[in-house]
């Protein structure tokens, strides 16, 4: 089941001037968050710790948006939260971009100096904001490439909405979005640019999951080619897509070598039923899709040299192990000589300086 894509609306923010003169008393009393000095908003009933967490990081925007002033404009993080693009971790600071260097920083946010030209500014929900391109090449220079991927991909998504069964007309238009990409970073600030183009030459509109996109970032980053997403298959009458494929056919010790590797990533919903009513409802419905699920995994184990690997949430978080199950079955020799990509992995070296002419 893909992850939605798209802005939402903000919380309601209560600023200290709307609760008189007794601000902090008020707000504790009405049972209200602070998310900045002088700022508060209603909880979330019931949500888990990442919806809270995303939920005072939307009101952190709302509360920095309404006292903003000399022209700034939402960008990197808080402009991927404003669209609504995937992020692992919900922002801790709000980030502004300003053409006038700011005095100081403010505990929360991060003003950033710079121009937002108008080709590339939006309105999101009232507020000021790098538009999405824009937003992807800030955020592919500056995040952790784990992050900047998950965001890029969304984007992309958001971007094209690509269709399965219009694999074509979308994989132009990706790579048609690519260059005007890589087009931006090249004409922005210089840091950050060799992350920046790793990011995007490897961002893909068909990643259906911000997880799913990890567990590809786990393999490329690493040394893997890049999969096949949502790769399509007939089997017995019967069309399935698969989230990450690879074709791996080699010559290894002079003999031909072939395993088509199919990766699953099991999100936590991908089991649950869609509003069944009643607890009879729901648990009929889960069984009617893990028998779905079963009949759909045996077909596709059927083709010749197939293995079918799954991941869920954990294995985003365990790098290493995953990198493991994703080589498990490919010979040692190739394994061991994949090379990791700097850029990917945040550790990309410096671009060594030229020695001045007749230097010894």
């Amino acid at each position: 089941m893909a992850v939605a894509v798209g802005p939402r609306p903000l919380p309601r923010v209560l600023l200290s001037s709307d609760l008189g003169a007794n601000a902090v008393r008020e707000a504790h009393r009405a049972g209200l968050t602070p998310v900045r000095r002088g700022a508060f908003v209603e909880p979330l009933d019931g949500a888990s710790e990442r919806a809270e967490a995303e939920h005072l990081a939307a009101a952190a925007v709302a509360a920095v948006g309404r006292r903003l002033t000399n022209g700034a404009v939402f960008t990197h993080e808080s402009a991927a939260l404003l669209h609504g693009l995937w992020l692992l971790h919900a922002p801790d600071l709000v980030h502004v971009t300003q053409q006038s260097r700011p005095r100081r920083q403010a505990a929360g946010l991060r003003r950033h100096t710079g121009a937002v030209q108008a080709d590339v500014l939006t309105e999101v929900n009232g507020l000021r904001a790098s538009n999405v391109e824009r937003t992807l090449v800030d955020c592919a220079k500056s995040m952790h490439p784990r992050d900047a991927l998950v965001v890029a991909d969304s984007g992309m998504r958001l971007l094209l909405q690509p269709h399965r069964r219009r694999r074509d007309d979308v994989e132009q238009r990706a790579e048609e979005l690519r260059l005007r990409l890589r087009a931006m970073v090249e004409s922005g600030a210089r840091h950050g640019r060799r992350q920046a183009r790793a990011v995007i030459a490897h961002a893909d509109p068909f990643s259906e999951s911000p997880y799913e996109s990890v567990i590809r970032w786990v393999a490329v980053s690493r040394g893997l080619p890049g999969p096949v997403l949502q790769a399509r298959f007939r089997i017995r009458g019967n069309t399935y897509y698969v989230d990450l494929c690879w074709l791996f056919e080699l010559t290894v010790d002079g003999r031909p070598f072939r395993l088509l590797l199919l990766v699953e990533y099991d999100g936590e919903r991908k089991y649950g039923a869609d509003g069944a009513a009643g607890a009879a409802a729901t648990a009929h419905a889960a069984a009617q899709r893990v028998i779905a699920e079963k009949r759909r995994e045996d077909d596709l184990r059927s083709m010749p040299d197939t293995v079918m690997v799954r991941f869920d949430r954990r294995d985003a978080y365990r790098d290493e192990q995953t990198f493991r199950r994703l080589c498990e079955r490919l010979p040692a020799a190739y394994a061991t000589g994949l090379r990791p990509v700097p850029e990917l992995l945040g550790c990309a070296a410096p671009r060594a300086r030229r020695r001045p002419a007749g230097a010894g």
